[in-house]
């Protein structure tokens, strides 16, 4: 997937300023960070110390208050500067011009107008970055206890121990989280810390929130005490979060609780990979049908980014592979084999199946499943190591 643009709309606090804030909002596949001046330290936009891909600026009648508030001294934006000012003052034009404004909009702006153009500033960062952007796979229940928890940590651990990926695997369940277990690591709140500062987190202050695994594995996930319920974690700072790691990781693997609120939809919006967990059972094809449809449907994913795991898999089973393949048509359906001794026997020792038990079916079965599932993992691997990959992120 494309970079989503990181936009920071900077101004004086103004009805065109929330005008403008609105509009971006709309636009999924933009951050927006609104800084409206006289609120805390402005920002100095030729020395501009916010990461950022655009600056939007709103101008208003007194602009020259404003270009002397961001500018302190003679010279371009640090960035990107789109500029949305009041029409027919060609003094205003002359004064951003000298400060390297790409494009001015004037007052009503429109998002026909506006968005084309950062857009192409979208597509010119992402070529700059060289195309490079994390996967993202995102491991959901269909029903309770189908085992999404379990593929998503050995999914990870096999992407780091097998493809030799820079791998992020991030524990979403807030409440009642378990991947710490699987890897014999004591869980504390890095996610929630995470979460709470992320507007000044970046790389270097993210390593102290993670739990690495000896294979290299990086783990964020919230300690099982206290209590986080689900309406206090914003849309935007799991966005947020999800573009640090971004741009420290090639992978990045998500266990998502079974629920669809505004944040857990933003992570499903950005994945790539979405692998609905399920089992053989009239019940549990009743809810993968209906959450398939809720994520293809409602939330306008594309099919094609949707598996279906048939986890435990039998040929005995009541419900067969042609009852889903019947009920689910156009999503990719693949089974994983039934395990049972050593998957509980991976689980009570904290030790991932592939480093216990390499050639278990179970692990050759995960180990193809991310074959087939991601472009040429092999292929890359050279380039991927060469070439760092940069921020992305949903906006709602």
């Amino acid at each position: 997937m494309r970079h989503p643009l990181r936009v920071l709309l900077v101004g004086e606090p103004s009805p065109p300023f929330s005008e403008v804030e609105a509009l971006l909002a709309e636009h999924r596949q933009m951050l927006v960070s609104a800084r409206p001046l006289g609120v805390g330290a402005d920002p100095i936009l030729s020395e501009l110390s916010e990461v950022c891909d655009a600056i939007v600026l709103v101008l208003t009648g007194n602009w020259r208050s404003t270009l002397q508030s961001c500018f302190r001294k003679e010279g371009p934006a640090a960035k990107p500067l789109l500029v949305v000012g009041p029409a027919e003052d060609l003094e205003l034009l002359r004064a951003v011009m000298r400060y390297g404004a790409r494009d001015f909009f004037p007052l009503p702006v429109k998002a026909d107008d506006l968005v084309p153009v950062l857009d192409r500033v979208a597509k010119e960062e992402h070529e700059r970055r060289g195309g490079l952007s994390a996967e993202v796979t995102t491991c959901m229940n269909a029903k309770g206890g189908s085992g999404a928890s379990f593929l998503a940590a050995n999914y990870a651990h096999i992407l780091v121990k097998s493809f030799e990926k820079r791998t992020v695997l991030l524990d979403f369940e807030l409440q009642f989280g378990s991947l710490p277990t699987y890897f014999n690591l004591k869980s504390r709140n890095g996610l929630i810390r995470a979460l709470e500062l992320v507007d000044s987190l970046d790389v270097t202050a993210l390593q102290g929130y993670l739990q690495v695994h000896a294979s290299g594995l990086a783990l964020l996930a919230a300690a099982a005490e206290g209590l986080v319920l689900p309406e206090d974690v914003h849309e935007d700072r799991v966005a947020k979060l999800l573009a640090v790691l971004d741009e420290a990781y090639e992978r990045i693997v998500i266990d998502l609780p079974r629920r669809i609120d505004q944040a857990t939809a933003a992570v499903l919006d950005r994945s790539d990979h979405i692998l609905l967990v399920t089992q053989q059972t009239v019940a549990h094809l009743h809810d993968v049908k209906r959450l398939t449809s809720m994520v293809t449907g409602q939330l306008g994913i594309g099919p094609d980014r949707v598996i279906v795991i048939v986890n435990r898999f039998s040929k005995q089973g009541e419900v067969t592979l042609p009852d889903f393949r019947e009920a689910l048509a156009n999503i990719r359906i693949e089974t994983l084999p039934n395990d049972y001794r050593e998957v509980s026997r991976s689980i009570n020792l904290g030790v991932p199946l592939f480093e216990l038990e390499p050639r278990a079916q179970l692990s050759r079965r995960i180990l193809e499943l991310i074959r087939t599932t991601h472009a040429k993992p092999e292929a890359d691997a050279e380039s991927a190591r060469a070439k760092k990959p940069w921020m992305s992120l949903i906006r709602r």
